[in-house]
């Protein structure tokens, strides 16, 4: 019998996705319509957001972060939006499931660890499908660092 994928929910299990839902919403927005833009925007369905299982994660948490690491020395920021969203729609060599939990973890530590804001606020318009600003992203960081603070 095969275990059924545990559903992942991109605005209540990851902490940046969770702060982002909430800038969102100061906007006067809807989780509704932020989900609805994130599905359309990967061309996903609800049922194919679910955690990585944890084999497949492990793995992959040491293998993009080396990519990654590998792209920034190498002047190649602007590839890291594309990975990001490949990650998320399960386009990789390394996966062919869909990993948003995967691609929020990274954008977290992307958020946390490095001076990427234009990476990151480009990353975050391909995951939603809408064009959002620098001011959106420092938003969603403010709130971030505000929760880790307590």
């Amino acid at each position: 019998m095969e275990k059924k994928p545990y559903p992942f929910s991109p605005f209540e299990d990851s902490l940046v996705g969770e702060k982002t839902l909430l800038v969102w919403q100061d906007s006067h927005h809807s989780e509704k319509n932020l989900k609805d833009h994130l599905l359309m925007a990967l061309e996903l369905r609800e049922d194919q957001l679910v955690f990585t299982p944890n084999a497949i994660k492990q793995k992959l948490m040491v293998s993009y972060p080396t990519e990654i690491r590998n792209l920034i020395a190498n002047n190649q920021t602007g590839e890291i939006p594309k990975l990001l969203i490949a990650i998320a729609k399960g386009n990789t060599p390394s996966n062919s499931l869909p990993a948003l939990d995967i691609c929020f973890e990274l954008i977290e530590w992307l958020l946390t660890g490095f001076d990427l804001d234009e990476v990151l606020r480009e990353t975050l318009s391909l995951l939603f499908g809408i064009t959002l600003s620098i001011e959106f992203l420092t938003s969603v960081r403010a709130e971030y660092f505000k929760e880790l603070r307590g």
